[in-house]
């Protein structure tokens, strides 16, 4: 009965009691590179006239880095390169079934890829320690890990609901695509093991082959800002500070005080502005929706400050020495007729000399009456015009670049 049972044994799990060992590992090394002298100068493919064809898939662990100013971004990953070396092959019933062996990436043949538009440095991938791991049949399979920092050109028209798209190109440098042709991999982009970014999300991945005499292959990833810190922190501030602006025409001229709170508002929105400007690229190719808003608001900030100081120096001339021109006399009718105030029959006269002669019904008009007329006037303006502006460029920047 126990012989059978060996027996059985024997037959079912055969193929794992010749396990290789490193005798055997070392025999398919010498019978490689003594006894065959392969050579890692040479293509691994024995019709030199045709290219090797080499798959290649990016493995994306972490976006580190973002730097718009610089128009960069650092990324953690490895591609995982697959060719079919054909001086490197073996039987593996000739060596106790050794399937497969690793070796030292400088000991053989493999492509000198390095990152194209690399933003620093411009080095090849992979280290001295790395190994390759290469099968009976000649498959190689190179997986580098890497930091690789890589320029990637912004674009802040919706910032910060902006979505850029960045491209890592990895070029074999030495040869063309009649030596080396680098193709894009089953997975492309493999993001099984990505780490997810505080400040990014991945919308779409993609590769693609360069279709001219290069060998290359371009990675291409598009990621959607996260904008919720600058949502609370900038822009929500900032709209407030736009309608607190338009607060200035609430403000009686009497107070002493509605001169210097229109210019704190102004001086409030400039150093907006100065924030929001250093955290984009210097960039004169197009220009953030969210500075185009802070400079029509901070106009508008401007343009009421100097009306507030004007309305300050109408405010100390008298009737009887400087009287109420036509002009200043329509804001006052134009501020009636918006209150519906125009059936009250209050004929709007200047105060001059003869007003005793006049009839009691008529009523003199004061450059205070006129400075309210104005601040109600221009309050409404610049109400409509915040709340349009606001408005406005808030759903182009939400829905732009979606």
């Amino acid at each position: 009965m126990l012989l059978v049972k060996v027996c059985f044994t024997l037959l079912v799990y055969g193929t794992t009691i010749l396990a290789e060992t490193g005798d055997d590992v070392n025999a398919v090394l010498t019978d490689v590179f003594t006894t065959r002298g392969y050579n890692k100068k040479i293509r691994p493919i024995v019709d030199q006239t045709q290219p090797l064809h080499i798959s290649a898939d990016f493995y994306l662990n972490s976006i580190i880095d973002f730097d718009e100013k610089t128009e960069s971004i650092k990324t953690a990953g490895f591609l995982s390169l697959n060719w079919q070396d054909q001086y490197f092959t073996w039987t593996p019933a000739s060596f106790n079934n050794t399937q497969s062996v690793f070796v030292p990436q400088e000991d053989i043949w493999k492509p000198d890829i390095s990152l194209t538009n690399s933003y620093k440095t411009f080095t090849g991938l992979g280290a001295t320690y790395l190994n390759l791991v290469v099968d009976h049949d000649g498959s190689v399979t190179w997986s580098p890990f890497q930091v690789l920092e890589s320029t990637c050109s912004i674009t802040i028209t919706y910032f910060p609901f902006d979505v850029q798209t960045c491209e890592m190109k990895f070029s074999a440098w030495s040869y063309t695509k009649n030596e080396v042709e680098i193709n894009e991999g089953t997975n492309g982009i493999q993001l099984s093991n990505y780490q997810p970014s505080a400040a990014w999300d991945i919308a779409e991945t993609s590769a693609r082959e360069i279709n001219t005499e290069e060998a290359a292959v371009v990675f291409t990833i598009r990621l959607k800002r996260k904008p919720r810190f600058y949502i609370i922190n900038v822009i929500i501030p900032i709209v407030f500070l736009s309608f607190l602006n338009v607060c200035s025409f609430l403000l009686p001229s009497t107070s002493g005080e509605k001169a210097s709170y229109a210019i704190t508002v102004v001086l409030s929105l400039a150093v907006f502005l100065t924030i929001v400007s250093q955290l984009l690229p210097n960039n004169s190719e197009n220009t953030s929706l969210l500075s185009t808003y802070i400079m029509l608001i901070t106009g508008l900030s401007a343009f009421i400050s100097m009306l507030c100081i004007m309305e300050l120096r109408l405010q100390s001339w008298h009737n009887t020495e400087i009287p109420v021109n036509k002009l200043c006399l329509l804001f006052v009718t134009v501020s009636n007729f918006i209150k519906c105030q125009a059936c009250n029959k209050r004929k709007i006269i200047p105060e001059d000399d003869n007003v005793s002669q006049k009839s009691k019904e008529e009523t003199p008009v004061t450059w205070l009456d006129v400075i309210n007329a104005m601040d109600f006037i221009f309050f409404i303006f610049s109400s409509f015009y915040t709340f349009i502006c606001t408005f406005v460029i808030g759903i182009v920047a939400v829905h732009g670049d979606s």
